[in-house]
């Protein structure tokens, strides 16, 4: 669903698609909590979405730390690179809601665990962007208060108009058919 959503014209039918995929996600997690895969799956879903709207970078935390904490690595489950770039992953999340000494620890730890020069500078640049940040910071919401204001009053009145169309088609039917009806 979520990757039906993504290729939508529509930012309303992304959102609904996106919104039902993670519900399903979640419902499947729920049923199997100790699944690695459905974790993945889950977390990587979530890690791809944008923070402003869907609020799941805890989902991404949860997701990936269990899949880090598990071994998943040592069992085979994921190949070396799939499990750095989870924890390279789970730091940018940690970054984006502004728990900057949770990201410079992931960053460090993948400091020890990797040879590759390009991804060793990376984890510098990343590293040097937080110096001097304090260790948990408040990430404003960029939206302003009227902007947000705005938003809600026409997602409400945009509701109501889908649903006096809706009202309206059902009793345009019963209509149409009667006036057919009555041609014949």
């Amino acid at each position: 669903m979520m990757l039906i959503a993504r290729d939508k014209t529509s930012p309303l039918s992304r959102l609904k698609g996106s919104k039902a995929g993670l519900k399903i996600l979640d419902g499947a997690v729920s049923a199997a909590p100790q699944n690695g895969r459905i974790r993945l799956l889950r977390g990587r879903a979530a890690y791809r979405l944008p923070e402003k709207y869907f609020h799941r970078a805890h989902t991404v935390i949860e997701d990936y730390t269990f899949l880090i904490d598990q071994k998943m690595h040592e069992e085979g489950f994921l190949e070396t690179n799939n499990y750095l770039k989870l924890i390279y992953e789970l730091g940018e999340v940690y970054c984006r809601i502004g728990r900057n000494q949770a990201a410079i620890m992931c960053w460090r730890r993948l400091t020890n665990e990797t040879q590759d020069s390009d991804f060793l500078h990376l984890l510098k640049l990343k590293l040097k962007s937080l110096e001097g940040k304090p260790a948990v910071e408040h990430i404003p919401n960029t939206e302003s208060p009227t902007s947000i204001l705005i938003r809600k009053a026409v997602r409400a009145a945009g509701s109501e108009l889908l649903s006096w169309a809706e009202q309206q088609k059902k009793e345009e039917t019963p209509r149409n058919r009667l006036n057919q009806k009555g041609r014949r």
